[in-house]
């Protein structure tokens, strides 16, 4: 028989998917789910996840292959709460935009009064392009939160430093966070309507 759980998380860009093990790992009564575009990344990960318990093994965790293009595919409606940490290429237009095609298939994973609840959003000045020219700006929480509203989403937005993001549990973040680059950091917390 299956275990039953509490809550479903999603986990979407998850990468090497060190922040859905550890959420497993701290929270055993919901089952975590990681996804990205890439398989690569997610062999290590199910790898561990599927071990025995006395070896670390997470009977809470599972991850699978979920291009934002093909969301929420089998994920419609089943998520308590999301998760999209530092994305880039189409995710991250999807959500600092957000690009309404693509944040549809990303909320489309979640049922009625998701919390999406933590959304870090990255942007390079320096790299010139029109997703980090729309993410940066000082008025930019505030469109952030208009939009989406438009998109059925109740959210905060808030200027986020390296530190905190270099403090999250992913790989990714420690790269982003303490590389030389000028990056600026952008948090979303929110909920659907």
């Amino acid at each position: 028989m299956a275990a039953r759980h509490a809550a479903v998380h999603l986990d979407f860009g998850t990468g090497d998917g060190a922040f859905a093990l550890r959420r497993a790992r701290s929270e055993p009564s919901t089952l975590v789910i990681g996804v990205d575009a890439s398989a690569e990344g997610l062999r290590e990960p199910s790898r561990r996840a599927a071990g025995k318990p006395a070896r670390g093994g997470l009977g809470n965790a599972m991850f699978g292959v979920l291009p934002l293009e093909r969301a929420p595919g089998e994920l419609i409606g089943l998520v308590d709460s999301l998760t999209v940490l530092l994305p880039w290429g189409s995710l991250l237009r999807a959500v600092a935009l957000p690009e309404a095609e693509g944040w549809r298939g990303c909320a489309g994973c979640a049922s009625r009064g998701v919390a999406a609840d933590r959304i870090r959003l990255r942007s390079r000045r320096s790299a010139g392009s029109a997703s980090a020219a729309r993410i940066a700006g000082g008025g930019r929480a505030a469109a952030l939160v208009q939009a989406y509203a438009r998109a059925g989403f109740t959210v905060t937005a808030r200027a986020t430093s390296r530190e905190e993001v270099g403090s999250l549990p992913t790989t990714w973040a420690k790269k982003l966070a303490y590389s030389n680059s000028e990056r600026e950091f952008v948090a979303l917390t929110g909920v659907a309507r």
